[in-house]
């Protein structure tokens, strides 16, 4: 709050909530809508509590408490279990002259839901490290992105991909290539 106060660029907290339509929630307790990476993130009174450490070195949930005076939420707290095991991202933004940018990023699980007529509270919790797949790619040969998305980044007119590197050079996106290439395979090379 301090650096806050001496450069007048203070963070912004934004929360993209996941719902289990594949629709997303996304606020931002700032007074004003924001775009971050292409997503509109709308004002909305958020209380964020604080994410401490227990006694034994273990994380205990972050609170979170969000308005509820429109209750736009509430259908789908009730039917989907308090939204209890969706995901949360939370971001921490500066305004960098005209835009935003993510200064840091964090991931939650939803584990509790309670709220009131005025006010929606969640827990948040960490994912379980035994459910998170490591690496989260595949250490294979192939191009991993799909074709032109953006990962991918290629903008050309070819309408296919071989999604090897080869083809990537062919296209001038080598730079983007997701794949693997000093991959030990059985083949040889003259």
């Amino acid at each position: 709050m301090e650096k806050n106060k001496l450069y007048g660029n203070p963070f912004i907290l934004c929360i993209d909530l996941e719902l289990p339509d594949s629709s997303h929630v996304r606020i931002c307790q700032y007074d004003k809508r924001i775009v971050v990476g292409g997503h509109t993130y709308y004002p909305f009174p958020v209380h964020l509590g604080e994410l401490k450490e227990s006694n034994k070195g273990e994380l205990t949930e972050l609170p979170i408490q969000i308005s509820n005076v429109a209750q736009e939420l509430i259908p789908y707290i009730e039917q989907y279990d308090g939204l209890v095991g969706q995901q949360v991202e939370l971001l921490w933004v500066f305004q960098n002259g005209n835009s935003y940018e993510v200064a840091i990023s964090d991931t939650f699980q939803i584990t509790s839901c309670s709220y009131d007529e005025r006010t929606i509270s969640f827990n948040l919790g960490h994912y379980n490290l035994l459910d998170v797949l490591i690496p989260q790619r595949k250490v294979i040969e192939q191009c991993q992105w799909e074709f032109k998305s953006p990962e991918c980044g290629y903008t050309g007119t070819d309408a296919t991909c071989g999604k090897t590197l080869w083809d990537c050079i062919q296209k001038g996106n080598e730079k983007r290539f997701g794949g693997f290439p000093t991959i030990q395979t059985n083949r040889i090379y003259l």
